[in-house]
């Protein structure tokens, strides 16, 4: 049985160079597959281009991102709490009031 199988890959192989050799016998079949080839190799240089501009873009946004979120954060730490907020706003009105008592006195 192993050499059945060998026998009928080998004919299958040589049948299919024979219909290679016709194919490439016939020249406008060569000119067609030569154009075949420029198109691709001009699409994947196409692609290439696309490709490594949307990599800078995704870089360049990516750092557009970072510098959002450094942003962010610096501005959050800079920020007062409702809490802290809440503590100076009593201050400034006991200070008010005791500037407001003062001037009183001095009258």
């Amino acid at each position: 049985m192993g050499d059945s199988l060998k026998k009928f890959d080998v004919d299958t192989i040589i049948s299919h160079g024979d219909d290679l050799v016709q194919v490439l016998k016939d020249q406008r079949d060569i000119n067609s597959l030569t154009q075949c080839f420029e198109q691709t190799r001009a699409l994947s240089s196409s692609c290439n281009d696309d490709f490594n501009r949307s990599q800078v873009q995704l870089q360049d946004y990516q750092r557009k991102l970072d510098e959002c979120r450094q942003k962010t954060e610096k501005a959050k730490l800079e920020t007062v709490s409702d809490a802290e907020m809440e503590l100076l706003d009593k201050e400034l009105h006991a200070e008010r009031e005791n500037e407001r008592l003062l001037l009183e006195e001095l009258r």
